[in-house]
Formats: structure tokens, sequence, C-alpha cells
């Protein structure tokens, strides 16, 4: 059978089983679903089933309360569903939330295993090379990287090149996977960068002369000059991969969905009207692509909620091509309310967390519970098509 990492691997699976047994949680006492979750919400100095404490970076609180606030969750909790559909209408609608994290990077001792590289290289007047395998695949690391050398060398942005990532000429940066390439590739850049920045300018107190003219005395005497930087995971992070304890990921990312939907009384089918996102990035280097990854990933997680599903009959798929399994386009995008909530993360570069696999989460749980609210009918498992409906 055809197989790959799947955006998330695991994580989504986990978090929408999660979400729907907090649900019915919240059913069993009598509590609105999202109080329960507020009520336990994680937070700076709280464990984790591994053991691990949380130090910082958890911005958890304020993504569910503008979240909440922007959709008018709890207005429209009271005002919609089943119970206040019009009498003879056959169209009802529903809101529903999910609250969740992901980790940023390898789970566990992964990252120590692996130990990803960069180099940078120093280019006449003064000019910056970056080289690493971490590959650009539409989510925007050649110019997050270039932004990220800029800012530690001290250069204009313009005057940064990201080389196109052949193993001939590039360290192993480690996968391109994982939410690790902006926190953990990201930071040996800007550690790089700044090393590059910094003999330049021993050059220049040396010698004088502009930039420019120190990176070009550097280059005529030394030849290639060249900062190579390698990850090691910042003192604290230790995880013991035999009792699986210790620190799992060394930040999270956090996040609240809020899912407004109509459906259909007739044909079942469910109309996306709006879609919330309250995201704790830790820092956004570069704010649209930023929400351009998170809107990417919602819309992901709507299609595997609402009509992506592989179809099997003796042993083979039968809808092995894009005409048969359904992705979601840009035309069956609701609008979508992305707020980027800013809890830096110490150790990342400029703050910056992982935020690549994240949005895939939350997605399926806020639309089962805005079609719960909705109609009634209780879902745990996707896709939830109008023919299970």
């Amino acid at each position: 059978p055809p197989n790959g990492a799947f955006r998330g691997f695991g994580a989504p699976q986990t978090i929408f089983a999660v979400e729907r047994h907090m649900d019915r949680l919240a059913e069993a006492i009598g509590m609105e679903p999202i109080e329960l979750r507020k009520k336990n919400l994680l937070g700076v100095g709280s464990t984790m089933p591994t053991g691990q404490v949380l130090t910082g970076s958890v911005g958890v609180e304020e993504c569910v309360r503008w979240a909440l606030e922007d959709s008018d969750y709890e207005a429209k909790r009271r005002t919609l569903g089943l119970a206040n559909k019009p009498v003879g209408g056959r169209k009802v609608r529903g809101i529903g939330a999910s609250v969740f994290l992901h980790g940023a990077g390898f789970t566990g001792s992964g990252e120590d295993r692996l130990k990803g590289a960069v180099e940078l290289d120093l280019l006449k007047d003064g000019h910056v090379r970056v080289r690493s395998s971490s590959t650009d695949i539409g989510q925007g690391t050649e110019t997050v990287f270039r932004q990220i050398a800029a800012e530690g060398a001290g250069v204009p942005f313009e005057n940064v090149s990201f080389a196109i990532p052949s193993t001939a000429h590039v360290p192993d940066s480690g996968p391109t996977v994982a939410s690790r390439t902006v926190m953990i590739v990201g930071s040996i850049v800007g550690h790089a960068a700044k090393e590059l920045g910094e003999r330049v300018c021993k050059e220049q107190e040396a010698g004088g002369g502009s930039f420019a003219e120190a990176s070009n005395r550097l280059i005529e005497r030394e030849g290639p000059v060249v900062a190579h930087r390698r990850y090691g995971h910042p003192a604290g992070v230790k995880f013991d991969d035999a009792t699986y304890t210790g620190t799992a990921y060394p930040a999270y990312a956090w996040a609240c969905d809020v899912a407004e939907v109509e459906v259909d009384l007739d044909t079942f089918e469910v109309d996306l009207l709006g879609f919330w996102s309250a995201v704790d990035v830790g820092r956004a280097i570069h704010p649209v692509l930023c929400r351009g990854q998170l809107d990417g990933g919602a819309l992901q997680s709507i299609g595997w909620a609402l009509c992506e599903e592989v179809q099997w009959k003796d042993g083979r798929i039968v809808n092995p091509r894009m005409t048969t399994y359904i992705v979601p386009t840009a035309l069956d995008a609701p609008p979508f309310h992305t707020h980027l909530v800013e809890e830096a993360y110490e150790h990342g570069p400029g703050g910056a967390k992982g935020i690549g696999e994240l949005p895939m989460d939350g997605g399926a749980p806020a639309l089962a519970a805005a079609i719960e609210h909705a109609t009634g009918i209780v879902f745990d498992r996707i896709p939830m098509t109008p023919e299970r409906l």
C-alpha cells in the first residue's frame, strides 16, 4: 500500500481521540465542553505525562481567549444548535472548538542522534550563503533562513543567498519533517551567522573599512571562510528512551480552533462557514508565511475531517487518483481568521517554535464538535461524509 509521512503522523489521530473524549466527559458531568478544557489548561509549571515540567512558552490560555472572543463562540453556543433550529427549517448551524498542542523537533533523543548541521559561507563584498539540506517545499524555508542569517550576521537580507540543497555541497541538516526546520535548524543557522558576523567585525576593528571591505580581506588572507554549526539540545533537555521519560520536546506549539458549520438536514452536506485559529508560534519570523502554513494545514485537516478517505476492496485501493480521492481546493476553503500568539521560546531563533504540523491536529475535532452541536450526531471516526451523517 502507499505510505509516507502524513502531516503530523500520529498526532492528528491522537488529538482527535483526546478531544472527542473531552467532549464526552463534559457531557457526562453536564458542563460546557470548552469550560472543561479551560479548567484543565496546561501552563508554566505543569507536568507532562513523560515527567517533563513546562518551563516557558506556554501560550495556550491566550489562544483560547482569542479564538473564543473572535468567533463569538459562547453566544453562538447558546443561540445556534439543533435545539434552536427554526421551525420547519431544513438547515441548522453549530459551532465547536478544540484545544491542542504539537511538539517541535524529533521526539525524545531524536535530535541528539541526528545532530543536524549547517554551514554558512562568507562571500565577496560581505555576502553570506546558507548551506543546509532543509528543503523549501513551499513553506518558505529559503526566505526565513535568509532572514535569520541576515539578522545574525548583521547584513541586509538581499546580501544573503540560499544554496540549492544538493547533497553534493550541503551538510546533513536532518530531514525536512517533524516541525523542526525553523526551530532546530534555524537556530544553528542563526548561531553560524552570528559567528561569521563577529569574525568580520573583528577584522574591521583590526584593519578598519566597511563590512564588505573587511570581508574581502578575510577571504583574501584565509581562503574560504566558513562557519559550521551542529545542533545540540539546550542544557537540561534529556530523554530516557528506555523508560520514555524526560523532555519529550524542547518546546510545544499550542492552539485553539473554532469551526462554525451549517448542515443541510435533507442532504446532510456540511458547509463550513468560518474557521478561527489562534496559535502560539513562539515568534513569527515571517508572519505572512507563518499564516500560510497555518491556513494550509487547517485546510488539510478540514479535508481529512470531511471528505478524504482511502477506499479498499479485495486488498486494492479503488480511489488511487485525485479525481476519486477528493481533497479540498481553494474554492472549498472557508473564511480563515488566524491569530498569531507569540510566547517566545528562548532557544528558538528570535523565539520561534515549529508549527508545520500543529494546524493538522485541531480541525477534525473542532468540526466534529460543531456537527454534534448542529445535529446531535456524535462522531468518533472520520471522514464525516454526508453518507455517514
